[in-house]
């Protein structure tokens, strides 16, 4: 059986028993999650890649803690957004000490279909409205939007994730969404024919 279409559960149990090769499936399944969500979270290249190697760093040394019966991506979200909130922490630490804050310009990751001109100009213009609007909320509520709607896990898994109360959760991602319709409302108002 190839690796890649291992369950998680199989998948961690092999990685317990210290398989090199399942440790490879594992970090290429898990790769984008951890990606994503500590660029979501960092809005930088360079730092969302330093956190993601820390990450599997982390989970390598700490996966005998982990319990094979519960599902991994929760794991791995909760691993990437604390590790992604130190490194908010530090960069906010080294600003306040007067060292300069990385400036790497925001790449977007590549869209695998190709759209129409008019779509691609529909889509840019109300991608950039939306990441400015997101650039508006602290890091924890975009971790807390990536995780549920860009990453599809449940109220519960971000709960998890995050290590908040399953009503935290819902409580912040709701106050976050009403801060976005509050601040897209005037902007597609305005765009509306």
């Amino acid at each position: 059986m190839a690796l890649e279409s291992l369950s998680e559960a199989e998948l961690a149990r092999r990685c317990r028993r210290g398989d090199p090769a399942a440790w490879r499936a594992l970090v290429q399944r898990f790769t984008p999650l951890v990606y994503r969500l500590a660029r979501r979270m960092l809005r930088h290249q360079a730092e969302a890649e330093d956190v993601s190697q820390e990450v599997f760093l982390r989970m390598h040394r700490s996966f005998h803690s982990y319990d094979p019966t519960r599902p991994l991506a929760p794991w791995v979200a909760r691993t990437t957004y604390h590790a992604a909130l130190r490194r908010l922490e530090a960069t906010s630490r080294r600003a306040l000490a007067g060292e300069p804050a990385c400036d790497d310009p925001l790449l977007a990751l590549p869209d695998e279909r190709r759209p129409s001109p008019e779509e691609a100009a529909a889509s840019g213009e109300a991608s950039a409205l939306l990441e400015r609007a997101l650039d508006e909320l602290p890091a924890q509520d975009r971790a807390l939007l990536e995780l549920r709607y860009g990453e599809g896990l449940s109220d519960a898994e971000v709960a998890e994730a995050a290590g908040m109360p399953v009503g935290t959760v819902k409580t912040r991602l709701l106050r976050a969404r009403a801060r976005l319709r509050r601040w897209l409302a005037p902007l597609l108002r305005r765009d509306a024919p």
